[in-house]
């Protein structure tokens, strides 16, 4: 019971410190979460040596794949 207690707090604790690192780096804090979470150290070392990401990530957001700005497309009624 203890040791699992252990584990458990620690893959807590390095999944934290990557989802903060990830979150300032613009990368995905969940992930990283995970990632921190199951592989503790190797995770931690990982996004620490990463370099920060060039857009701001938004939720929801395909990249470059956004719709076009103007609203009054024909080809695209459901946006207007």
């Amino acid at each position: 019971m203890d040791l699992t207690l252990i584990i458990f707090a620690t893959g807590l604790i390095f999944g934290g410190a990557c989802a903060i690192l990830a979150a300032n780096k613009n990368r995905d804090p969940l992930g990283w979460f995970a990632l921190g979470f199951f592989f503790s150290l190797v995770s931690l070392i990982v996004i620490a040596a990463l370099s920060p990401a060039e857009q701001q990530r938004r939720p929801g957001s395909q990249g470059e794949k956004d719709f076009a700005a103007n609203p009054e497309d024909p080809e695209r009624p459901w946006l207007g």
